[in-house]
């Protein structure tokens, strides 16, 4: 059956109408009795800390204020209240206007009834039972803060839910211990002060009677005249409710708990329909707000002093005597609550407020040191603290966590933190040691049951900034810091009024009970004004990321402006270059044809210096050489002076393969290349054969040489002799050539044993000559650099020396220290490391020389130069050694190949040789296949003295590298070092 869309309007519309008749009639046929009460209803008796059941407001009928709306607002009403001052409660200042706990109660009303108010008695001196008066005769609308008796339920009517809950409070007088509390024995006759008309009066009455002591009653008419007895000492201490904050008073007692009502007169309940609909709201709506309105006014009410119990006081007294510390712990991960700062130290909201409680009353403590949350998890779970400053209250957790859970110091609201572009989330984060909720309250706040474990806040920003539909619970203030320290600003903190969060101090159960109830009274008496000093020290703005991004995104307009401006600058720079460029161009290649024409004249001005200087310094040895050779072959050696004449040519040859071997040392320009080949040498031996040598170099300027030698250590040492000898003759040289004639050198040479079996020796060479001046000195060690000198010898030199010398000491593991002035002379300090042969002595060393022969060894020579052939011919047969001659590699391979297998016992072959070189013909006796062609040694003797030849030799299967000329003494020692094993 279809109906037309006419028709099923038509029927939706009768059906709303019977809806509301029916609505209508059972509203009006309701009895007067249930719109409103007389009498507060039942479960206002109840005195505990139950909550309100849902029918403790639920019959209410909306009146005519909320019924009755006209364009979307409330009517209007002016309702006059009773306003008498009491501070906390109802307080009115001419700078600030009004406030207190009651007025903030009236403003929330407001916002659901539509409301203004008349104050009555705010600028007026009446008394309480005046206002009480004028509320019963209905001259005021309203009174707040009444409690309910059966009395006052016959005059007025009563809200059905209470606004706030006053224990009777009996105050004394800062530090006066005259009466303690509880020990009542000693409270007989004291003089109470009492607001008269109160409900006070009774309550005190029945108290005193429950405890059997006995008082004076002073009745005032209001609490002004109480405090002012107080002062006076007219009374030992007054009476009043714990909804009154008092200065300069400490609490002695509290009990008879009762709630606290509006009321209005019997002829209002109209009014009082709209108030309880209102109040219903509230409760449901905002269930925080009267914690909130506490947490405002009452925590901390000014009690500088506490009252304690003589148990307690004794107790308190015994720790403070016996210099007890308790351990406190608090979670290093939740900032600006608790937090290590940057000196090491907690720090935070909860452990400023924690400290100040215990410090309020004389505690020591100090705090158990966790750097993170698992080592604060595992302190708590295994109650290595005393007490745990941060803890949320949870009488399950405290319970089974073995704690005894105090009252709260510090309430606060859960918050949610998630992308401000997100409502909808996949995953719920949490960090270990939370303690915030339960997977119960997860479920109410989101739908999803994906819970994601992180191990820090940092770990948990991160994550949410990864993943927008992620979300995390935290207490508000961490919440807002989270999001202050996320650059992009993609965070953003929900406020979850509804859920609050109670910080308290949990003790451990090891520590006994009695400190809890002297932690509840500390905490419930820490003053208002510090607990604001404190949230005051932690701006939340000091923890945002101060990075230029986060300016950026927390300033668009900024990061535009500089970006734009970024861009205009980048295209002028552009504009500039692009018209500069040309010019630039042709600058640039005439700085670098002026460049190059300097470069080439410093290197055309270096090289002639260089070869002339290296000309000049090899001419000097060769032309003794080649006279003292002529004069012996004219005259034939007749005498000793003639025998002189052959070791002098000796000493000059020495020299020029010194000058030679310090030139092939430099491969190129500034770069000095240096590899050792170390043996087993006599180091007495090798300092005297040196010592000879500068001698000779030293006579032929009539310079005067003092060698002094101290503590030398004669143990057989791994030495490079050529290249020791060349780093020594190179100084000494420097120091005959740079010296005045008939002048004098002092070498001085020691020794010593240092760690791990080496031997440090060191060598100074003095001379008076003419130095060096300090500019030289900074540039004495690069490779040809040469000091232009006036009054400079002939003896230029090349530039090289002093390079090599240090790359060779260097190389040595030692060093070189150079002392200079000029015209007073140079002191020039060597330091070689060498390694000793452990267990080896100099005799053994001398004899294993001598036992070693090569008589009767056949060696192959391949030498292309007759001259080189009969030189190391003759230094071979004068050991007995039989020579197989070889003129190019061609003609040694065939030697080798034709001699039978191990006949030969090494072969010395040259480098450069026609037909086929040194390199070719090594290679293919190692691949030649006979038996002994991987085992026989092959030397290279070759005049090719460069690093790189030597590894070239090595490289075509050369065991070792001698360069010409020929050393014999090193020829026939490298010989036996193969041989003769």
């Amino acid at each position: 059956m279809r109906v037309n869309n006419s028709l099923r309007s038509k029927i939706f519309k009768s059906m709303l109408c019977l809806i509301t008749v029916i609505i209508m009639t059972v509203s009006f046929a309701l009895p007067q009795t249930v719109r409103y009460s007389k009498a507060a209803p039942p479960e206002a008796e109840k005195l505990d800390d139950e909550p309100v059941e849902a029918n403790f407001y639920g019959d209410i009928v909306p009146s005519s204020d909320i019924a009755n709306y006209k364009n979307g607002k409330t009517g209007t009403r002016t309702v006059k209240v009773g306003y008498f001052m009491i501070d906390g409660f109802q307080m009115y200042d001419e700078n600030y206007g009004y406030s207190g706990y009651c007025y903030d109660y009236l403003q929330k009303i407001r916002t659901y009834t539509g409301w203004d108010y008349e104050y009555i008695g705010d600028d007026e001196d009446i008394a309480f039972s005046d206002l009480y008066r004028m509320t019963v005769e209905g001259e005021i609308d309203l009174i707040g803060g009444i409690t309910w008796t059966q009395e006052r339920a016959d005059k007025l009517i009563f809200c059905n839910v209470p606004i706030a809950m006053e224990y009777t409070t009996i105050f004394v007088k800062n530090g006066d211990t005259t009466f303690l509390a509880g020990d009542y024995s000693k409270w007989r006759g004291i003089r109470l002060g009492i607001v008269r008309g109160t409900t006070y009066v009774d309550k005190v009455r029945d108290f005193a009677e429950s405890n059997y002591f006995t008082y004076k009653g002073y009745y005032y008419d209001s609490d002004e005249d109480l405090i002012a007895a107080l002062e006076n000492g007219d009374i030992d201490a007054f009476v009043s409710g714990s909804s009154h904050n008092f200065p300069g008073v400490s609490i002695l007692a509290q009990f008879d708990p009762s709630y606290l009502f509006f009321a209005t007169g019997l002829d209002n309940s109209d009014l009082m329909d709209s108030l309880n609909h209102a109040l219903s709201q509230i409760e449901t709506v905002d269930a925080g707000f009267k914690e909130s309105l506490m947490s405002k006014y009452y925590q901390g009410n000014g009690t500088s002093n506490i009252t304690f119990t003589s148990t307690e006081k004794l107790y308190l007294d015994s720790l403070i005597t016996n210099n007890r510390t308790f351990t406190l712990l608090a979670n290093p991960d939740n900032c600006p609550l608790s937090y290590i700062d940057e000196n090491g130290k907690p720090s935070g909201i909860l452990v400023d407020m924690a400290t100040s409680i215990l410090d309020s009353i004389g505690l020591s403590y100090e705090f158990y040191e966790v750097s993170d949350r698992f080592e604060y998890i595992n302190a708590y779970n295994e109650h290595r603290a005393d007490i745990v400053i941060d803890f949320i209250s949870d009488f399950g957790r405290s319970e089974t966590g073995g704690y005894y859970e105090c009252d709260s110091y510090f309430d606060t609201s859960l918050a949610s933190v998630h992308n401000d572009k997100e409502y909808s989330y996949d995953t719920i984060v949490k960090r270990h040691g939370d303690g915030i909720f339960n997977d119960s309250i997860l479920q109410s706040l989101s739908d999803t049951d994906n819970v994601v474990f992180l191990d820090s806040l940092e770990a948990t920003r991160r994550y949410l900034a990864a993943h927008p539909k992620a979300c995390t619970m935290l207490p508000l203030e961490s919440a807002v810091v989270l999001v202050r320290q996320e650059e992009t600003n993609a965070l953003v903190a929900e406020d979850i009024s509804y859920r609050n969060l109670r910080f308290c101090m949990a003790v451990n159960s090891s520590c006994g009970n009695l400190l809890i109830g002297i932690f509840n009274k500390a905490c419930n008496s820490f003053p208002q004004q510090k607990r604001a000093e404190i949230i005051g020290r932690y701006d939340f703005d000091n923890y945002a990321t101060k990075t230029f991004r986060a300016f950026i995104y927390d300033n668009p307009m900024y990061g535009f402006v500089v970006i734009v401006s970024g861009l205009v600058i980048f295209f002028l720079v552009i504009i500039n270059h692009i018209g500069k460029r040309n010019r630039r161009k042709v600058e640039d290649l005439n700085q670098k044809l002026s460049t190059a024409l300097d470069g080439e004249k410093k290197a055309s001005e270096a090289k002639k210096r260089f070869f002339s200087n290296m000309s000049h310094d090899m001419r000097t040895p060769l032309n003794g050489i080649l006279g003292l050779t002529r004069s012996v072959i004219r005259n034939g050696i007749n005498s000793v002076n003639d025998l002189d004449y052959l070791y002098k040519i000796e000493d000059s040859a020495n020299y020029l393969e010194l000058l030679i071997n310090d030139s092939l040392a430099m491969s190129n320009l500034g770069r000095v290349e240096i590899e050792l080949n170390p043996q087993m040498c006599d180091p007495g031996q090798v300092f005297d054969s040196l010592k000879n040598v500068a001698l000779t170099f030293a006579r032929e300027r009539d310079i005067r040489i003092i060698l002094r030698r101290k503590e030398i250590v004669n143990l057989p040492t791994m030495i490079d002799y050529s290249r020791l000898e060349q780093a020594i003759l190179n100084v000494i040289s420097n120091a005959v050539k740079f010296s005045r004639k008939s002048g004098t050198i002092e070498i001085d040479l020691t020794s010593s044993m240092i760690d791990d079996g080496k031997v440090e020796y060191t060598l100074s060479v003095q001379d008076h000559g003419i130095g060096m001046s300090s500019d030289f000195q900074k540039t004495m060690f690069d490779a040809y650099t040469q000091e232009d000198r006036g009054e400079m010898t002939d003896h230029a030199g090349t530039g090289i020396g002093l390079s090599v010398v240090k790359s060779i000491v260097e190389k040595m593991n030692g060093r070189i220290d150079i002392k200079s002035k000029e015209n007073i002379g140079t002191i020039v300090t060597l330091v070689f490391v060498f390694d000793v042969c452990a267990g080896a002595m100099l005799d053994d060393l001398q004899e294993d020389d001598e036992q070693k022969s090569l008589e009767g060894k056949t060696v192959l020579y391949c030498e292309d130069n007759e001259l080189n052939m009969d030189i190391v011919c003759a230094i071979l047969e004068s050991e007995n050694v039989k020579v197989e001659k070889a003129w190019n590699g061609k003609e040694g391979l065939d030697t080798y190949t034709n001699l039978p297998e191990g006949s030969l016992a090494a072969i010395l072959m040259d480098i450069r040789m026609p037909v086929m070189d040194g390199l070719t013909a090594a290679r293919a006796i190692r691949n030649s296949g006979r038996e002994d062609s991987k085992t026989i040694p092959i030397i290279a003797v070759s005049a090719n003295a460069f690093e790189d030849d030597k590894k070239a030799s090595k490289d075509a299967g050369m065991n070792s590298h001698l360069s010409k000329p020929v050393d014999p003494k090193l020829l026939i020692s490298e010989i036996k070092k193969y041989v003769c094993i």
